[in-house]
């Protein structure tokens, strides 16, 4: 987890891409120019930023639009002490340096007490690549908060770079503190491109960093998840320990009606600057930390839009000739984009927790919506259809659920003998009373999907678009021409505005040239730019949410994702487990090696080895299912009977008395309420066995046992 071979993608306000071998950082379309690996060693070593524009310039339009922020010569030394050096011994500069908060009416930066804080250029770049390190496991692994960590000593040397392999592992700070000697951690710092987890149970990265005599703590964002935010900045400012973070001093969640710009006010201006600098060099520091702040958000826009939105992000993707059309008036399509285009669309996939597409595009293509990897993160395949107009033939490239998981969503009552068939072929069906795309959404939302890639066409892309369930475009433009009055567009009949004063913006626009193609990304207004979704998130309040892991009431409580609220009861939190003289590193790792326990093939000792080596609990889920699918005659005989006590066995040793993950279970009881009655549900609309399935009446089997270990402990506890 701490070395960086190649991100699948960066944040496009970095103005990176890796390139396929991972030898060096590409700057994508914009006139961005090179910043090799190297680059980012000398900007450490001189303080300043490697990415620079060409275009001429215009400092004071930015400082207009930002406000008026005091920018003087950062310090060379310490990045722990920025302000060593007295005023007298730092150069002068307008367009370079350090940032201090003031407080003017209309300023982007608002004043805060707990903001008395000083970025230097150093700190800048340190955030930039906790950013890249962060995006390391993106495409190998589900969406989840994406964290890297760079770890600078006091003499200002390097001495760890650590990411967050997937949800529910060890976060990166901890990562860090491991592997860099406590005499490089003593009075030195830490960058994160977010605030680190820190609730019951998740005190361990607090408590590491103060207990490491770490001095300072920059973060690029605070936590947006309402039971986080704020909460580990306050913990370590409790510690002892200096903590700044950028996206409090440009995007304050607290600013006031009066005297200050609101919120959206604050996010529109950011906005406006960000557009102002996309054509020209504004070589300034308050540019530098907007761009850095940025990449911060973009890492972790997934998470943004579902605290925001309270549903995924959700991507339409298309491909269309210069002329704006998405096929030929016969319906062919294969292919408008180039190969390298197509690659780009194949990891975007991997980045996505599903892909969506209509039946017409089923009937028409037959595609297949893999991500053409031999391994990494399997997205599932969504198709919606309102009449189940489906073809039921087993060799439909999306009923191959050896390949990929399939789910289909429909509404109850229609064709229920072709709902049966795809069941039957291992495709999961989901029918609603009534559908709307909004429902599907939300159902997404429910089984902890966190981004969604659309890959419709118009008949579909038009109402979701209309129904305000998209949030961003990526446009890839090719240079051909079909044209033809019935050759299909991007968006169909399903808009249709009738002015182009009622036509939707697409703003905060960005392009990148994909070989002979042109790839457009911007957002729709549902969601503005990542500034709106940001300021929007942090506005929320802790009130609990149905299915994020909330809390209800005294009596009940829900639990899903590892990242969520009271994630931590999941079985794919990672926490180990010593069973049988063996580590295990997760309650999940040691449930899916024991399905091949004690069968008589040799195979299956190197099955239980592989899960056993699995970095995350997802990766053994993943690679116990395949195995259980692919080769069921390895799966041992009696596991219909035996999962359940192999599932209690491992939870009990998680939740052994003392524990992080036992004292988060003993908070589930209300002090007003005698114990078992605050009941445990695993909100997973998938699982109607482990959970509570999608209609709620699932076994919820998860929850009941943990109830069971609850309760008898505080049975133990009044005997």
């Amino acid at each position: 987890d701490t070395v960086v071979d190649r991100p699948r993608s960066v944040p496009s306000s970095l103005g990176l891409r890796w390139n396929r071998e991972g030898a060096s950082m590409l700057a994508s379309a914009g006139g961005r120019g090179l910043c090799a690996r190297c680059h980012i060693s000398n900007e450490r070593k001189s303080g300043r930023v490697g990415l620079r524009r060409t275009a001429p310039s215009s400092p004071a339009r930015a400082r207009r639009l930002l406000g008026p922020i005091r920018a003087n010569l950062p310090s060379s030394g310490n990045p722990s002490s920025p302000s060593s050096k007295s005023k007298s011994q730092q150069p002068q500069s307008k367009t370079m340096g350090v940032i201090k908060p003031k407080q003017l009416q209309g300023s982007v930066v608002a004043e805060d007490a707990e903001l008395s804080t000083t970025f230097s250029r150093r700190d800048l770049v340190e955030l930039r690549r906790a950013c890249l390190l962060a995006h390391s496991t993106k495409g190998e692994v589900a969406p989840f908060p994406f964290a890297g960590c760079v770890l600078v000593s006091r003499k200002g040397k390097v001495k760890a770079e650590t990411f967050q392999h997937a949800s529910g592992t060890t976060p990166a700070e901890i990562q860090a503190l491991a592997i860099a000697a406590p005499k490089a951690c003593k009075g030195g710092t830490l960058y994160l491109n977010m605030e680190p987890a820190h609730a019951l149970g998740q005190e361990a990265s607090v408590e590491g960093i103060a207990a490491a005599g770490v001095a300072r703590v920059v973060l690029g964002m605070a936590n947006p998840q309402p039971h986080l935010q704020g909460k580990a900045t306050a913990a370590l400012r409790e510690a002892g320990v200096q903590v700044d973070c950028l996206s409090a001093l440009v995007l304050n969640p607290e600013l006031e009606e009066e005297g200050a710009a609101s919120a959206v006010a604050v996010a529109d201006r950011a906005l406006a600057l960000s557009r102002e600098m996309a054509g020209a060099v504004v070589d300034t520091l308050e540019a530098d930390a907007l761009w850095t702040l940025k990449g911060c958000l973009e890492t972790n826009e997934d998470l943004l839009h579902c605290v925001a939105k309270a549903r995924p992000l959700c991507v339409l993707k298309y491909a269309m000739t210069i002329d704006g059309k998405t096929a030929s008036v016969s319906g062919h399509s294969a292919w408008i984009s180039g190969t390298d285009s197509r690659k780009r669309v194949y990891e975007q996939r991997a980045e996505c927790d599903c892909v969506v597409v209509g039946g017409e595009t089923v009937r028409s293509d037959n595609p297949k919506l893999t991500t053409r990897q031999q391994e990494g993160h399997v997205p599932t395949r969504v198709v919606i259809s309102r009449t189940m107009n489906l073809p039921l033939d087993p060799t439909c490239n999306l009923w191959d659920t050896g390949v990929a998981p399939s789910l289909v969503i429909t509404e109850k009552g229609v064709r229920p003998e072709a709902q049966r068939a795809l069941q039957e072929l291992g495709v999961e069906v989901v029918a609603f009373e009534k559908l709307s795309l909004a429902k599907v959404v939300d159902h997404l939302y429910d089984r902890g999907y966190m981004r969604v890639l659309w890959e419709c066409g118009g008949m579909l892309a038009g109402p979701a678009i209309a129904a305000g369930v998209v949030n961003k475009v990526m446009c890839f433009v090719a240079p051909k021409v079909i044209g033809g009055d019935g050759a299909p567009s991007p968006v169909g009949d399903g808009l249709g505005l009738e002015k182009m004063s009622e036509a939707l913006d697409v703003t905060d626009v960005s392009y990148e040239q994909i070989s002979q193609d042109v790839l457009a990304t911007g957002y729709l207004p549902t969601s503005t730019s990542i500034f709106h979704v940001a300021s929007e998130a942090y506005g929320k309040s802790a009130n609990p949410v149905a299915g994020n892991g909330a809390a209800g009431d005294a009596e009940e409580v829900t639990f899903y994702k590892a990242w969520r609220k009271y994630g931590m009861l999941s079985n794919f939190y990672c926490v180990d487990l010593d069973i049988g003289g063996r580590t295990w590193r997760s309650v999940e790792h040691y449930y899916q090696a024991m399905k091949f326990s004690g069968v008589g093939f040799a195979e299956t000792t190197y099955v239980m080895d592989e899960i056993a080596a699995q970095v995350s609990a997802e990766e053994a889920a993943r690679l116990g299912r395949s195995v259980q699918q692919t080769k069921p005659h390895l799966v041992r005989g009696d596991w219909g009977q035996a999962k359940l006590e192999v599932m209690r066995e491992a939870l009990e040793v998680k939740f052994a008395r003392g524990s992080p993950a036992w004292r988060l279970l003993r908070s589930t009881c209300s002090s007003e309420s005698e114990a078992g009655l605050c009941k445990l549900i695993e909100y997973s609309p998938r699982d109607a066995f482990w959970g509570n399935g999608f209609d709620g009446r699932g076994l919820n089997w998860l929850g009941t046992m943990l109830m069971e270990i609850r309760d008898q402990d505080a049975s133990n506890d009044e005997a």
